[in-house]
């Protein structure tokens, strides 16, 4: 038996544990569902970390609907309880993009990178910021991507906080997929020109660049 805050769940599935939350699948009201559970920490003051887990609780459920308003597909919320630092969401049934990108045939990975740069400039064009885009935060159900775990998302309109979004997604695929990444990020730059224009995205990319040279260049005593 599992214990969530007040909720107990028979069946649950410990299936990602991060540094604040840890993240169950189990079902729910007949249904198979995620339950994002944040936890305490010890070495927080315990009054302070109630406040924290419960505010972050909140905006996170808050951003879901709000990328959800902006035509960008994230999973529905069942439940929100901040009092107990839980949200209960969709179970998305499909394959996370990291995995699926590394096992398609070279170059047919294109048209998934155009519609991320697509809902990316979607989120950026509404003032959203996704805080931890990377191939893992994204998941392919048949025809449509669905974006996952917006605790670290934020709104802004910031040229840099759009760049660093970039930036974040342009590491995972250097990393994660470096046999790909040069034909993903044209592919992905196109999409989010799709959406915004060649002035924005160039400014956008300006910005990104002067990030990666503040990086490099960045003295460590």
């Amino acid at each position: 038996m599992t214990y969530l805050g007040g909720i107990s769940l028979p069946n649950a599935e410990l299936i990602y544990r991060g540094a604040e939350a840890d993240v169950y699948t189990g079902p729910w009201c007949g249904r198979k569902a995620v339950f994002k559970f944040r936890k305490k920490l010890p070495y927080r003051l315990e009054v302070l970390d109630r406040a924290i887990r419960s505010q972050r609780t909140l905006h996170e459920a808050d951003m879901i609907h709000r990328v959800k308003k902006v035509g960008v597909n994230s999973p529905s919320l069942y439940f929100v309880d901040p009092s107990d630092s839980l949200l209960v969401m969709e179970f998305v049934r499909g394959t996370r993009m990291k995995d699926l990108v590394s096992s398609l045939p070279q170059g047919s990975s294109a048209p998934l990178f155009t519609e991320l740069g697509r809902m990316v400039a979607r989120l950026h064009s509404s003032g959203i910021m996704h805080g931890d885009l990377t191939t893992s935060n994204v998941i392919v159900e048949g025809e449509k991507l669905v974006m996952i775990d917006f605790g670290l998302s934020i709104t802004t309109a910031r040229l840099e906080d759009q760049a660093v979004d970039l930036r974040l997604i342009k590491e995972t695929l250097t990393g994660a997929h470096s046999d790909l990444a040069r034909g993903a990020l044209d592919a992905l730059f196109a999409g989010y020109e799709d959406v915004v224009g060649e002035r924005r995205v160039c400014s956008v990319l300006r910005q990104l660049r002067d990030i990666e040279r503040r990086g490099r260049y960045a003295r460590v005593d």
